[in-house]
């Protein structure tokens, strides 16, 4: 169980990020299709100088990583 301390992880399922021509990154959460009604997804952008910009660029190069990875062939 996660700690209250601990911040809450995004599924990746949930999630695209993409990072801009002006280097802004762009994250973008799915709403969970749960409710009878969907709520819209959630976008948010972060720029060079923003306290998250580090972590999402990070996020982004992570993924970028995972998906040529797994384009290789075996």
């Amino acid at each position: 169980m996660r700690s209250p301390h601990e911040p809450a992880a995004i599924p990746d399922d949930r999630l695209s990020l993409e990072q801009r021509s002006d280097g802004a990154v762009v994250v973008r959460v799915r709403s969970d299709d749960t409710g009878a009604e969907r709520l819209p997804d959630a976008v948010f952008s972060f720029r060079c100088g923003d306290p998250q910009y580090a972590y999402w660029l990070q996020r982004l190069g992570n993924q970028a990583a995972n998906r040529t990875s797994a384009d290789q062939p075996t």
